[in-house]
C-alpha cells in the first residue's frame, strides 16, 4: 500500500513542472514560445521600419497574426515615444507611414 502512495507521489512530483497541468490546476498560464518569437519578429520589423507584409513573407513559418500583433505593439510604443527609432531618413520608412501623411507632405 505504501509503495503505491510513494509511486503516485513520485509521479505527481515529476509532473509538477508541466505547464499544462499547472494551467489546469489554476496556475499561471505560460505563453507559447513560438507565439512569443513571432511577436518579437514583428516588433523588430517595425523598429527596423519594415512593413508587416515583408516580415510575414520573410518568416513564413511563424504565425502572421502574431507577427502583426508584435508589429502593432512596436508601432504603439513608437507613437507613445517609449522607444526611439532614430531620425535617419530611410526610404523604407515611407512604406510604414499611412497614405494620409504622404499626401500631406507632397502639398
Amino acid at each position: 500500500m505504501s509503495s503505491r502512495i510513494l509511486l503516485m507521489l513520485l509521479c505527481l512530483l515529476s509532473l509538477a513542472g508541466c505547464d499544462k497541468i499547472k494551467s489546469m490546476m489554476g496556475g499561471p498560464v505560460v505563453a507559447d514560445p513560438k507565439e512569443l518569437d513571432a511577436q518579437a519578429i514583428g516588433y523588430a520589423c517595425r523598429v527596423s521600419r519594415k512593413p508587416p507584409e515583408a516580415c510575414m513573407k520573410e518568416n513564413d513559418g511563424q504565425s502572421p497574426s502574431q507577427i502583426l500583433s508584435g508589429w502593432k505593439n512596436a508601432d504603439k510604443d513608437i507613437k507613445m515615444k517609449v522607444i526611439d527609432v532614430g531620425v535617419n531618413a530611410d526610404p523604407a520608412a515611407s512604406a510604414v507611414r499611412p497614405p494620409e501623411e504622404k499626401k500631406a507632405e507632397g502639398k
